[in-house]
């Protein structure tokens, strides 16, 4: 007598909720084009929910809609599909993702697989386009910018007992310099030396200095220039 062999059936894993959903669609032969066009719900949408992919769906308070106007179309119980859907969405929501970003630290050693010559290449070619960039843009504020004109031999009110006096200064490299709109000799470094003839009492010189872009700007010095001064000196 041949004996019969029997094999346990293990049980079934208990349905989705996008099993189900996709079961009662395609009992009904429905598509999904079908389905979008009874419910107003997208494609997208519907194949998120049979797929159980509930991080693709908008706020609950559409899904919830979207659930409830699904399971109707398809003759499922509203009710227990909304309460599956809330309890899958529960647990996605406490299950880590692999899709969640790794915070642990960095170990000093993986350093080494980082720090390669194409990424000091690229780091350097950064610093040197940073420093030409800098550089152009010092450039263009000096030229934009009015010359600067600065007194190194006196300052602008002073009284002279000599009916000369050697006015010297500096100004911006490449201005032209003027006293009392007179051009004067002025050094590529920027540097100026000027005599100038006074006369008895207050004696007022302007210096006056155009950059190449046509920027100027111009300092007043006022001399007062006292003969009596010099005379009693003298007699001392």
């Amino acid at each position: 007598m041949t004996g019969f062999v029997t094999k346990k059936i293990a049980p079934s894993r208990t349905r989705t909720l996008g099993s189900i959903l996709r079961a009662a669609r395609t009992k009904s032969n429905y598509s999904l084009e079908d389905a979008e066009a009874k419910t107003r719900i997208r494609i997208k949408h519907l194949e998120a929910l049979e797929s159980g992919d509930y991080q693709s769906l908008p706020a609950d308070a559409y899904n919830i809609g979207f659930v409830r106007c699904y399971a109707e179309f398809l003759k499922l119980n509203p009710e227990k599909i909304i309460r599956m859907y809330r309890e899958e969405r529960s647990q996605q929501r406490f299950t880590p993702s692999s899709r969640e970003v790794n915070l642990a630290p960095v170990r000093t050693s993986d350093w080494s697989f980082l720090i390669t010559p194409k990424v000091i290449g690229i780091a350097s070619a950064l610093l040197l386009f940073g420093g030409v960039v800098a550089y152009i843009a010092a450039q263009l504020n000096q030229f934009t910018q009015p010359p600067t004109i600065v007194l190194t031999s006196h300052t602008e009110e002073f009284t002279s007992e000599a009916d000369t006096v050697q006015i010297q200064g500096a100004t911006t490299e490449g201005s032209i310099v003027t006293m009392n709109n007179e051009p004067i000799v002025v050094t590529p470094a920027g540097q100026f030396s000027q005599q100038v003839q006074l006369s008895p009492g207050i004696n007022e010189v302007v210096i006056a200095a155009k950059s190449r872009a046509g920027k100027q700007s111009q300092k007043s010095v006022k001399i007062l220039f006292n003969p009596n001064l010099a005379q009693a000196a003298g007699g001392l």
